[in-house]
């Protein structure tokens, strides 16, 4: 099941959140990933994880205030790098954050991989994210294969992409 999140919500405080779609299903390990289209934080287009289908995929979802995202960020940009031949692609969700300081987190952490704003938590939910750094691997086939909260070494990390890239 789909659920649509309006385009513009108002805040409290007269800003306004972007929402997106997603796929309300569950996010436990073995179950299908739940599917989302969210606004891309560069403000270009959306970021969709059914347009990764047939990829392993890392869905992670982090802040700028999350100083453990600051530790994983490089080191998902050398599974990036070391897993490019089996295709690893990684999306980022931000989680509960100012959408400028991502960008500008993005930008000092040289991520090159695609990043999504969930202003209105609805993919985090879906997801079942209650804490952060928390990250989704998701198998070719679109089934969660491993969730790891945190992970700090290289180390933490090859156990969930062996999980991940052995499907």
């Amino acid at each position: 099941m789909l659920v649509a999140v309006l385009d513009r919500e108002s805040e409290s405080d007269g800003s306004t959140r972007r929402g997106g779609v997603v796929d309300a299903g569950g996010a436990e390990v073995g179950s299908p990933a739940p599917d989302f289209v969210l606004p891309a934080l560069d403000g270009d287009g959306e970021v969709r994880l059914s347009d990764f289908r047939g990829r392993p995929v890392i869905v992670n979802f982090w802040a700028s205030w999350c100083n453990p995202c600051r530790d994983e960020f490089p080191l998902l940009e050398e599974a990036l790098r070391d897993h490019r031949a089996d295709e690893l692609a990684v999306i980022g969700v931000t989680y509960r954050d100012i959408p400028a300081d991502s960008r500008a987190f993005v930008k000092e952490m040289k991520a090159t991989w695609p990043q999504a704003v969930d202003d209105d938590r609805a993919v985090a939910d879906a997801f079942g994210v209650r804490s952060i750094p928390i990250t989704f691997f998701v198998g070719a086939d679109g089934t969660i294969a491993a969730r790891q909260f945190g992970f700090t070494s290289e180390a933490a990390l090859a156990e969930p992409i062996g999980k991940l890239l052995s499907r």
